[in-house]
């Protein structure tokens, strides 16, 4: 499934799916008249004749975008009326820490830190589960999709507002997105089990790797970019070489399913989280060769939760660390110590995302009552405020 006119001349891995004027250049008709495999559309019927003959005029002739100005899908999709808050899957700072992106419905909220809102991004995705700022900032990339039927990456260039990629790779939802810290690369994971690498200037896969046998939640780069660690519902943290996409090694001893990481600032340590309830953190490199049941990585355990881990995060400095669980639970670590700092109350329902500032002043959650709550490092609540602009209801 493509979504623009631009992206089905990008064609894939296996070369261009259009070449205008050629038709033996033109991979897309070996595709749709079965003299290429599998045959298109995938699990559906085959086209008609003389759709295939249409499609052979229009390659022909061109492949010229004939579609009406602002016929595209989202262009056409009417703006999202909110009455209450919606629940809020991903919330992330920009880089200078200025600016918050937050997931709504079938759209994305950029946001003041204090809440006020500055531009509204509508999207292919109905659901948003993860978004990430380039290093620079000047990109964003959104991955979600709709549950059971697609997945799609976006990737928008912030200042002018503009979607620059929407990719759909998938039959489900994509989750975990994160850049490489030299900002050429987008990682993300999948409901599939797989791991994926874009490219993040062309929209283009580098790399698939699929190495987990569950879903996969969430992904980081390493401080070089060579490596990305993944957790998943098979309960590892798998670490995979970005050139190849080889998988190295698990980085953790499996426990429970996992479903929230995050990396030290300047060390290749990754906290990882999931159905256990218990943080903790570990090196992404083993000190001696593997043996059984081998925890050699380990670094630190931290105080159990009173639920499922969902989101976790760690402040620019390095110094503390905040999870957030199924249950309403917010907690602030001392990464180094391991002693719990404070409990954030005021929670309705669970967390899905924890995000420092990056000046380390303040923590930011949201979640299940979709309201985005601000606190400080002691835990007291300094501001709360719905991240969407709500309409009230028209009598009746």
């Amino acid at each position: 499934m493509l979504t623009t006119h631009r992206d089905f001349l990008l064609g894939g891995s296996k070369g261009a799916a259009v070449v205008p004027g050629d038709l033996k250049k033109s991979l897309v008709i070996g595709y749709l008249d079965g003299s290429m495999q599998p045959r298109m559309p995938f699990g559906g019927k085959p086209l008609p004749d003389d759709q295939i003959q249409l499609m052979k005029r229009w390659i022909t002739e061109g492949a010229k975008d004939d579609s009406p100005a602002g016929a595209s899908e989202t262009a056409a999709r009417k703006q999202t009326v909110y009455y209450a808050p919606p629940l809020v899957t991903a919330l992330v700072f920009s880089p200078g820490g200025d600016q918050i992106a937050v997931s709504g419905h079938h759209e994305i909220l950029l946001m003041s830190t204090e809440g006020a809102l500055q531009a509204r991004l509508p999207g292919l995705s109905m659901k948003i589960s993860s978004l990430a700022y380039s290093p620079d900032g000047t990109l964003l990339a959104a991955v979600g999709g709709n549950p059971a039927s697609m997945g799609e990456l976006q990737i928008w260039k912030v200042k002018e507002r503009k979607l620059l990629h929407s990719v759909v790779a998938s039959k489900d939802t994509f989750l975990g997105v994160s850049f490489s810290p030299d900002g050429k690369k987008i990682a993300f994971a999948g409901a599939d089990k797989s791991i994926r690498i874009y490219d993040s200037a062309t929209g283009k896969e580098i790399r698939r790797a699929d190495h987990h046998e569950d879903w996969v939640f969430a992904t980081v780069f390493g401080v070089d970019g060579k490596r990305i660690v993944s957790v998943g519902r098979d309960r590892a943290a798998k670490l995979t070489d970005v050139e190849t996409g080889r998988f190295i090694e698990n980085v953790n001893l499996l426990k429970e399913p996992l479903t929230a990481i995050a990396r030290y600032p300047r060390r290749d340590w990754v906290a990882i989280g999931g159905a256990e309830r218990v943080p903790y953190l570990y090196k992404m490199d083993r000190p001696r060769a593997m043996r059984i049941a081998d925890d050699s990585t380990l670094i630190r355990k931290y105080e159990k939760m009173d639920g499922p881990i969902l989101t976790l995060a760690i402040s620019s400095d390095g110094q503390f660390m905040a999870a957030g669980a199924e249950a309403g639970d917010v907690r602030i670590y001392n990464v180094e110590t391991g002693e719990t700092v404070a409990h954030c109350k005021g929670h309705e329902g669970g967390i899905y995302a924890v995000q420092f500032q990056p000046d380390g002043k303040r923590l930011f959650t949201a979640g299940f009552d979709g309201m985005v709550r601000t606190y400080d490092m002691t835990g007291k609540m300094l501001s709360s405020f719905a991240p969407v602009p709500l309409s009230k209801k028209e009598s009746k």
